[in-house]
């Protein structure tokens, strides 16, 4: 008796591992091999040879004792972006946590991981797709979110984000 019941506990706790290993990746597509990679340097990363890299930025506070960056490539009409994490702040060793692959982005669309917003609101977790225009802000046509206890992307309404559009007003 003793046994079954472990072997169920075991079973179930299996079923729940794998259900979270799953929502990683979900949205990364032919990139999702990139989630573990270690880095120091993320314009010399050796599995995005080809890619040309778009931007980054640091999404927590300097205060945090882990920091989390997000970086956009670009190779063809194909962007990704990711989240990886710095676990020591007195190092410069990255970890790719999880991947955002859009492809056949449209001339003069761009993948953003800085200054957009949710409902209005700063939100430095949020990556959009959006085609930048001659306003304060671009409407979001694609959204993801960076649960950061959870370590994966959840899909945004992209009614409810929109992006800065740097250098817009000078």
């Amino acid at each position: 008796m003793k046994r079954s019941i472990r072997i169920i506990a075991i079973t179930v706790l299996l079923a729940i591992c794998s259900v979270c290993a799953l929502a990683q990746n979900k949205y990364a597509g032919s990139s999702a091999r990139l989630v573990g990679i270690t880095f120091t340097d993320s314009r010399n990363i050796p599995q995005l040879k080809g890619w040309t890299f778009m931007e980054g930025t640091l999404s927590s506070p300097l205060s945090d004792p882990v920091w989390f960056s997000a970086y956009v490539f670009k190779k063809g009409s194909t962007c990704i972006a990711f989240y990886a994490q710095q676990e020591d702040t007195a190092s410069d060793l990255h970890q790719i946590l999880d991947v955002v692959e859009v492809k056949n982005v449209k001339p003069g669309y761009e993948l953003r991981t800085a200054g957009c917003r949710e409902y209005q609101q700063d939100n430095a977790f949020v990556i959009a797709l959006v085609k930048p225009v001659t306003s304060e802000y671009s409407k979001a046509i694609k959204a993801w979110f960076f649960n950061r206890d959870k370590i994966r992307f959840e899909y945004r309404n992209p009614k409810l984000v929109d992006c800065e559009n740097p250098g817009f007003g000078e």
